[in-house]
C-alpha cells in the first residue's frame, strides 16, 4: 500500500516540468540561434563581396592608361574585405566586353569552380577591352558553411566541397585615355 501512494505521488508532481519544458525547447532555441546567425554571416560577405568589387571598378574607372591584370584586381578586392576568408584562393574573376548591338550577358551558372578540380567550363575570361567598351566584371568567392544543416545554407548554390558561391557582377564603360 505504502508503494502505491509513492507512484501517485510521483506522478502527480510537478517538480521536474520545468526542466522537460527546457530540454524540448532549448535545442529549437538553438538552433534558430545558429541558422540565423550562419545567415547574417552570409550576407555580411555578400555586402562586403559587392562593396569590394564597386570599389576595384571605381579605381579602375578613375585610374586612367592603366593596364590591370587579374590578380591585380584580385588583390584589390580582397584588400577591401576581411570577411571572406582565403580570398585570393576562393575569388575568381571575370571581365568580358558586352556587345553594344545585343547586349547579350552571359551565363551566371559556370563562374565559380570547384575547389577539388579548380576548372570551369566554359572558362572564365579575362579581357580588359579597350576605350569606350561597355564591360561586365563579375567575380564569385567561395565559403564555407557555419552548420551544414541549418537555415539559408541549406538552399545556396554549392558545388561539391559544400562551399557555397557567393557571387557580385558590375557593368562599367572603358573611359579613353
Amino acid at each position: 500500500m505504502w508503494g502505491k501512494n509513492r507512484i501517485r505521488s510521483f506522478l502527480k508532481g510537478d517538480a521536474a516540468n520545468a526542466t522537460v519544458e527546457f530540454v524540448i525547447v532549448f535545442p529549437i532555441v538553438i538552433f534558430l540561434f545558429v541558422a540565423a546567425f550562419e545567415t547574417a554571416m552570409l550576407l555580411t560577405r555578400q555586402v562586403m563581396l559587392e562593396r569590394s568589387l564597386d570599389n576595384a571598378v571605381r579605381y579602375l574607372r578613375l585610374t586612367s592608361g592603366i593596364t590591370v591584370t587579374h590578380d591585380q584586381i584580385a588583390e584589390n578586392i580582397c584588400s577591401n574585405t576581411s570577411l571572406i576568408p582565403n580570398c585570393t584562393e576562393m575569388l575568381r574573376l571575370d571581365l568580358q566586353v558586352i556587345n553594344q548591338d545585343t547586349y547579350a550577358l552571359p551565363s551566371y551558372d559556370a563562374l565559380c569552380a570547384d575547389q577539388a578540380n579548380d576548372e570551369v567550363h566554359p572558362a572564365n575570361t579575362f579581357n580588359p577591352g579597350a576605350d569606350n567598351e561597355l564591360m561586365l566584371i563579375r567575380a564569385c568567392a567561395l565559403v564555407d558553411r557555419i552548420l551544414p544543416i541549418s537555415g539559408l545554407g541549406l538552399n545556396l548554390t554549392r558545388d561539391d566541397a559544400g562551399d557555397i558561391h557567393l557571387m557580385a557582377a558590375t557593368v562599367f564603360v572603358n573611359e579613353p585615355t
